[in-house]
């Protein structure tokens, strides 16, 4: 058993080490010149303009175009990279981020591009961190990522995130959330271990969800940008993502030490909804539509009902990281 274990893990960690070596092949070929050899910003762009349902996504087949930014209609195998290379991407309200590691003598860090509709460069904006999460406000005022600046994953006993907000017409830092008041059960909170990642926005920007961490337990919490505020909702929810409607909350709850399943929160009756997919998913999941949701899992989209029935189908494959564009 002691040795299985031992193949399994050093099998994970090739795995993940050919990943890191294309992505970070495909970052110098297109850092090395102005013109990328790869992908085609005018075509990804008309793409985006044809309407209808549209993903925006990291192409992950490995090809010349591998890590690109891609665009989709629907759940067509037909897809146009962009000349733009991510390790995750959000677009909304006619602004995307783009998260990408960079190199620094001071340890690790990463940049988050913004981009237009016709994947342009308008901005980046350097962190702290490993890149994790990114998420767009809905009408593209705000983004919002989250950098691991200890540890390399949710599974990790030492995890430490910081989690900004960016102001997407000017490209500046406008805050780190944990500098942000919290308050639970009308009393302000605070400890020296609180963490915060996985935000997600509501139709008012100003107004977003995200993930408190704190002495081994996770909560949802709601958060108002100006008022530099935040409140306890519910326990035990990580990487929230806001439905269309948003009446609901889909989010990853940990069943295991390094394992979560997918639950659907109705944020009037707070009661939890599980989704029909069984395997653990470590992933910001993604509304298709108010009925149905996106996420990531072993290299490819797949799509559930967000009310448990049905079963998890792949919606793309060789695909990560996707942004829902309705037309």
């Amino acid at each position: 058993m002691r040795r299985r274990t031992q193949a399994f893990l050093a099998l994970i960690a090739v795995c993940v080490l050919v990943g890191t070596v294309y992505v970070a092949f495909a970052i110098a070929r297109s850092s090395e010149t102005d013109n990328p050899v790869a992908g085609d910003a005018r075509a990804a762009s008309k793409a985006l303009d044809e309407g209808g349902m549209t993903i925006l996504f990291q192409h992950i087949a490995r090809d010349d175009d591998y890590a690109h930014v891609a665009v989709a209609h629907g759940g067509g195998a037909s897809r146009v990279a962009s000349p733009l290379v991510c390790e995750r991407v959000h677009f909304a309200g006619d602004r995307g981020l783009c998260l990408l590691p960079r190199r620094s003598v001071l340890g690790n860090k990463f940049s988050a591009t913004i981009f237009d509709r016709d994947f342009a460069v308008l901005g980046r904006v350097n962190l702290n961190g490993i890149n994790s999460r990114a998420r767009v406000s809905r009408d593209g005022r705000y983004g919002a990522t989250t950098g691991f600046v200890v540890g390399h994953s949710y599974a990790a006993d030492d995890f430490s995130t910081e989690t900004t907000i960016i102001d997407m017409a000017s490209g500046r830092k406008l805050a780190n959330i944990e500098d942000f008041t919290v308050i639970r059960d009308g009393k302000q909170i605070k400890d020296i271990d609180f963490n915060f990642w996985g935000v997600t926005f509501a139709r008012n920007s100003n107004r977003f969800y995200a993930t408190l961490g704190t002495r081994g337990k996770t909560y949802l919490v709601e958060g108002d940008v100006r008022a530099r505020r935040m409140r306890v909702l519910h326990d035990g929810v990580e990487c929230p993502s806001l439905s269309p409607d948003e009446t609901r909350v889909a989010f990853k709850k940990k069943t295991t030490e390094r394992e979560w399943r997918l639950y659907v929160l109705d944020l009037r009756t707070l009661r939890e909804t599980p989704l029909a997919e069984e395997q653990s998913v470590d992933d910001q999941v993604e509304w298709l539509d108010d009925g149905r949701i996106l996420y990531g899992r072993d290299g490819a989209v797949w799509v559930v009902q967000a009310d448990g029935s049905g079963e998890p189908r792949v919606f793309l494959p060789n695909a990560l990281s996707p942004a829902v564009i309705a037309g």
